[in-house]
């Protein structure tokens, strides 16, 4: 018997497209807002407790970089964590996935793969790796699945992050796109179609794990501008803010996740076209 998929977060960038794949594959789930629960107050929180039958489920739900980084922030993050484990049933988990981030690992580590240390650069990966921590100490190994995405792109983008997503919305508003230093600092780069399939595709397969979402490729991010700029016929001027910061590199081995997966990942240049 194929289980219910329960989603916490409903109106992000990788939830949106979660959603248009549920819908299209007729899988049955539902999706919690923060409206409907939430999880920062113990008051809502509480409505947790009439779920009772056994879900899949998958934790989507975090206040993004964003809306701040700050403690006060942090501190916000944590208590959903908590307060999601403290009134769910842990008899109703049959399987869980914690959508973390590739934000745990410190940006001197220049070639990254699941066995790299982490060690976070600022409260948001730390954010990430405590809540790691506190799913690992609730939920039995063989029924935890931990997700760390690279940059993820494509539509519906709530963020507005630096990167493809940002890019595409300055050349659409006729204006030049802005990068940090000379746009040479390095990153891999994920589409969000691949990372719901992930999503969805592991977490009815049960398989569990710590695994990191990248497509195994990086880019500067001023040949990314370009890329784009090519797709979008719109030849604008880069322009550049001065960085204090050294230029850093990051680099994923993708071999334990290509190991998993029953497709191929989208490479950034039919990434873009389809997103495009």
């Amino acid at each position: 018997m194929k289980k219910k998929l329960l989603i916490f977060g409903k109106n992000g960038f990788v939830a949106k497209e979660l959603k248009i794949l549920l819908l299209k594959k007729k899988i049955q789930h539902h999706f919690i807002s923060s409206k409907e629960i939430d999880l920062i107050k113990i008051s809502s929180a509480k409505k947790l407790l009439k779920f009772n039958e056994l879900y899949n489920v998958v934790f989507l739900s975090a206040i993004t970089p964003d809306k701040g980084k700050d403690e006060n922030i942090f501190l916000k993050n944590i208590s959903m964590i908590n307060n999601f484990f403290k009134y769910f049933n842990l008899n109703s988990i049959n399987h869980f996935t914690y959508i973390s981030s590739d934000a745990v690992y410190s940006m001197k580590e220049k070639i990254i793969d699941e066995e790299t240390s982490t060690a976070p650069d600022d409260l948001y990966g730390m954010m990430h790796l405590v809540r790691e921590k506190i799913c690992q100490s609730k939920i039995a190994i063989q029924k935890l699945l931990i997700l760390r995405p690279t940059i993820i792109y494509g539509k519906n983008d709530t963020h507005n992050s630096y990167g493809p997503n940002r890019f595409v919305r300055q050349l659409r508003d006729n204006k030049n796109i802005i990068l940090f230093g000379k746009g040479l600092d390095v990153r891999d780069h994920i589409f969000v179609k691949d990372v719901v399939r992930i999503i969805n595709d592991f977490s009815i397969r049960g398989i569990s794990g710590v695994f990191n979402i990248a497509t195994g490729k990086s880019y500067k991010f001023k040949e990314v501008a370009k890329k784009i700029m090519k797709i979008l016929i719109k030849y604008k001027d880069l322009d550049y803010i001065a960085t204090k910061g050294i230029v850093t590199e990051r680099f994923f081995n993708v071999k334990k996740l290509r190991k998993k997966i029953n497709f191929n990942l989208t490479f950034l240049d039919k990434g873009f076209k389809n997103y495009l």
